[in-house]
């Protein structure tokens, strides 16, 4: 791929995921009205030039010049207007309004690059829709650029390959909540104690102590706790581990058996009863205890996602909670092992 399209689709994508960490950071209290401003601003003005990369670079599989019309001397607008034509003489449908929001945007990014309004292109750039004042840019304009980058993208693509003009791209802004559910909250938890273990100092080994001793009482209430029966993590962890060890897999992969809606064995239908531990290749009298053991390691499987916590724990010289996180890693890749047949 040519470096400048890379580029620009990773700054592009950058830009978005900007908007959505910095709407839903903890500690950040964002004006929204500034942020988008000044989204827009760059997003136009790399839009701009990855559109303009892509039609030049599309050019060699443009068998039948259909881009060339955009790089016709003339001004902006009589470019834009013949590669319209240019696209719909070839069959490739397009939205006029597309084109013209291009050009608009286009007009809005030379003001800001060259710091000036050009007068004969204000009344366009309203009837488009954008302001004339560049800090009156907000999140309905940030929408319409993402979408008309989205479209303009298909369209020069639809030059080498027809196909790709029959796609219904979805070209909407995606959705993001100014605030963490709760499953993204246990995450940043994670993230955070990984981050202080990573970023582990012995000369900060009194800080690290406490933020660690916070973030993991509060992750093992809110998710641990409510998940794992520890009174019972030792008979599960070693009814998984005799299964793996043995070789005892279940006879179809256990993806497709869904067990873990299954909340009582025994409330099932007989037949089915018969039919699970069949499947399970084991006595109908271990199904029970088994079904239990396997949803358990993978929730363990779900909620220790790899061993930094139970390192960073240790080196905080908490040693009980380091074991019980490592064995719930443990007891995770022994799930990992069972569902994948290791």
């Amino acid at each position: 791929m040519n470096e400048f399209i890379d580029t620009y689709s990773d700054d592009l994508l950058y830009l978005i995921d900007f908007r959505d960490s910095h709407l839903t950071h903890p500690g950040k209290r964002t004006s929204e009205q500034l942020m988008y401003g000044s989204l827009c601003r760059i997003f136009c003005a790399f839009m701009i030039g990855s559109i303009e990369a892509m039609i030049e670079n599309w050019k060699d599989r443009d068998s039948n010049g259909i881009l060339d019309s955009y790089f016709l001397k003339g001004s902006n607008e009589s470019r834009i207007n013949s590669l319209k034509n240019s696209f719909i003489e070839n069959n490739i449908a397009v939205e006029e309004s597309i084109l013209n929001e291009y050009l608009a945007i286009k007009y809005v990014r030379n003001s800001i690059i060259h710091s000036g309004w050009n007068e004969s292109q204000k009344e366009f750039i309203q009837e488009m829709g954008f302001p004339l004042d560049t800090r009156e840019l907000n999140e309905i304009h940030l929408e319409k650029m993402y979408k008309v980058n989205i479209e303009m993208m298909k369209y020069i693509a639809s030059v080498g390959m027809p196909s790709f003009n029959n796609l219904n791209l979805n070209s909407k802004l995606p959705t993001v909540k100014s605030y963490f559910t709760k499953k993204e909250f246990i995450g940043f938890l994670w993230h955070n104690m990984e981050q202080m273990e990573y970023l582990w100092k012995d000369d900060e080994r009194n800080e690290i102590t406490a933020e660690t001793k916070f973030n993991w009482n509060l992750f093992k209430s809110l998710v641990i706790q409510d998940n794992i029966e520890l009174s019972e993590l030792n008979t599960n962890f070693e009814i998984l581990k005799k299964l793996v060890d043995n070789k005892n897999y279940s006879k179809i992969p256990i993806g497709y058996l869904n067990i873990s809606s299954i909340s009582d064995f025994e409330s099932l239908d007989i037949n089915f009863q018969n039919e699970l531990s069949k499947m399970l290749d084991v006595n109908k009298e271990e199904t029970k205890r088994i079904i239990i053991a396997i949803n358990q390691g993978k929730k363990s499987y779900d909620i220790i996602i790899n061993n930094s916590i139970p390192r960073l724990l240790k080196k905080v010289n908490n040693n009980e909670e380091s074991k019980l996180a490592l064995k719930l890693f443990e007891f995770g890749r022994l799930y990992y092992k069972y569902a994948e047949r290791r």
